[in-house]
């Protein structure tokens, strides 16, 4: 059965720290990558036709009593897939990288997917403290029905010949049933996990607040995009169980891109460390601590213009926009306003209303002839402007027209937007031109309830380019999309993954160190969609779906940003 990245919460009600005892009785929703960069979603599973349960086993790499137990492990997966049991493993150990995940995957034939849990919150919540144990999840309720060893075969140093009771698999054998399970828990030996050690505790005035000036302030902020403003302690901790339920969803901060491919100059996420100071702070009651509150008095009103005050402002007519309801692409055609040709520095697009502009494109063409329109700039929430690399710019013609794509979701009651355009131009011609390339794939048809449906474009690179930066664009049923370079010695290199794309975040990832591909390279660029009714977002899984620009049919576009060498 097909996985792919795995987003799990778990309920906040339950302690942070906490030993078997004690340990939750149901879970909520939580979000992972496997080992394999692919992304799994736990309600997913456990909502598809046919599934009774999910068998999550705590792996750790050189664990003998782990690896000891796969082979068991393998052959319960055998048996019980097909009744609708799924398997998968969790690894919290922070010696273990991804790249050694997948070498001990190959060397001990694991044919499940292993969940990198980086930043331990899941395992903490579970109140996980050595690997080996595991735990059955039954999708009523998602209450933990069994955790403790697979069979009491192995002990630490000494090992039976033969187990003479079958816990796990006589839980499973039960649950399938419809009987009572037990034991419901046992004692499972495996290896010690290490976690973070806070021997001063975590507060919010010497740990928590730092982190969010840095990393969360600059949208949650008065007149911000974010919904409410993280201004003092009272704000902050008023809203801290929400902020710990995002995070641990991996729905904030809002950043797709997996962690372990490339490096870009707008990364906002958050650090595993930090993921988890947060958490478990929340859960710890979300204590002051002593000093000043940082954030309060803070001064970080959303200026008008990140970029500075532009050397031209475009203003777009008023759009109102209805209460509720899915409103089709408007499009606002203007004329340029120049009477030369200019340099572009920079761009930004300042939106007029956050609550309902979910995204603009901006183009430019010669009247009446819009297969010949140069890509702008565009804005979707998080963007503040453009500019462009040192000794570059856009060009925009003399005589060309801008065209607006205006793209407006509902926010419960009517609005108004007044988006304006800001443009900061080059006295003089600039040594290079910033192009931003456009693939798009438009020959698909996505049937009616298929969970992955997958494609692929093959961008080739005719002459060797510097390339800045990326966005990836899909719509409701979007599932993930990645780049890759082919370059002309065969070596291969992955550009950009987001395994978990989402459609309301659409970001533009901005490389660090901007990427040299060689004339002949081909830039491979393959995504997924959902189509499934197990897909939260999907406007109608019973529909087969084609290109179109609503968002309720779909798209495969992605923008690559460069400069020619």
């Amino acid at each position: 059965m097909i996985w792919i990245r795995l987003i799990l919460t778990f309920s906040l009600l339950q302690p942070f720290h906490v030993s078997a005892e004690n340990a939750p009785l149901r879970i909520e929703n939580f979000a992972l990558i496997d080992h394999k960069g692919k992304s799994h979603e736990l309600d997913y599973y456990l909502k598809m036709k046919g599934v009774k349960g999910l068998v999550i086993f705590v792996q750790g790499n050189g664990c003998p009593l782990v690896q000891k137990r796969i082979p068991e492990l393998s052959r319960m997966n055998a048996t019980f897939q097909s009744k609708g049991i799924l398997f998968c493993m969790l690894n919290a150990n922070p010696q273990d990288s991804r790249a050694d995940i997948s070498e001990e995957v190959t060397k001990f034939q694991i044919g499940m997917p292993v969940l990198k849990d980086e930043a331990q919150i899941v395992a903490r919540s579970l109140g996980v403290e050595r690997t080996a144990e595991v735990y059955l999840i039954s999708p009523l309720g998602r209450r933990i029905v069994y955790r403790g060893a697979i069979d009491d075969r192995l002990s630490y140093q000494s090992a039976k010949p033969a187990a003479t009771r079958h816990y796990l698999r006589d839980a499973i054998e039960n649950l399938l049933a419809g009987e009572e399970i037990k034991p419901a828990a046992t004692e499972a030996p495996g290896c010690k996990i290490t976690f973070p050690k806070y021997p001063k505790g975590l507060t919010y005035t010497r740990d928590i607040a730092p982190i969010l000036a840095e990393k969360c302030v600059s949208c949650h902020t008065k007149g911000g995009i974010g919904p409410f403003s993280m201004s003092s302690y009272r704000k902050v901790a008023g809203w801290s169980d929400m902020i710990a339920e995002v995070i641990m969803t991996r729905q904030m901060p809002p950043w797709q891109a997996d962690p372990e491919i490339g490096e870009f100059s707008n990364d906002c996420s958050l650090q595993p460390d930090e993921s988890h100071k947060i958490v478990a702070w929340v859960a710890a009651g979300s204590p002051r601590g002593e000093g000043k509150d940082l954030l309060d008095g803070l001064k970080l009103e959303t200026p008008e213009w990140h970029l500075g005050e532009p050397d031209q402002v475009i203003a777009l007519p008023a759009q109102k926009v209805g209460a509720e309801g899915v409103f089709d692409y408007r499009y606002v055609t203007l004329d340029n306003p120049f009477d030369r040709d200019v340099w572009l520095k920079a761009t930004e697009i300042r939106p007029g209303n956050t609550r309902v502009l979910h995204h603009v494109i901006v183009t430019s063409h010669p009247g009446g002839k819009r297969k010949e329109s140069q890509w702008i700039t565009g804005y979707a929430p998080g963007t503040q402007g453009q500019r462009f690399p040192e000794g570059s710019s856009v060009f925009l013609r003399k005589g060309h027209q801008l065209r607006f794509q205006l793209h407006y979701t509902a926010s419960g009651k009517p609005e108004v937007d007044e988006t304006k355009l800001g443009l900061h131009i080059s006295d003089k011609p600039t040594e290079k031109i910033f192009k931003t390339a456009v693939v798009l794939k438009r020959d698909f048809r996505i049937p009616a309830g298929a969970p992955e449906f997958t494609a692929k474009k093959i961008l080739p690179i005719k002459k060797s380019v510097t390339l800045y930066a990326i966005n990836p664009h899909m719509h409701f049923r979007g599932k993930f999309m990645e780049f890759e370079a082919v370059y002309p010695d065969g070596r291969r290199e992955m550009l950009l993954s987001v395994p978990n794309y989402n459609f309301n975040w659409q970001r533009t990832y901005v490389f660090k160190e901007p990427r040299k591909l060689p004339k002949e390279t081909q830039v491979h660029i393959r995504n997924a969609w959902d189509n499934s009714a197990n897909n939260p977002y999907n406007p109608n899984p019973k529909k087969e779906i084609r290109w179109g620009e609503q968002s309720f049919d779909e798209m495969f576009f992605a923008t690559l940003g460069y400069i020619e060498d």
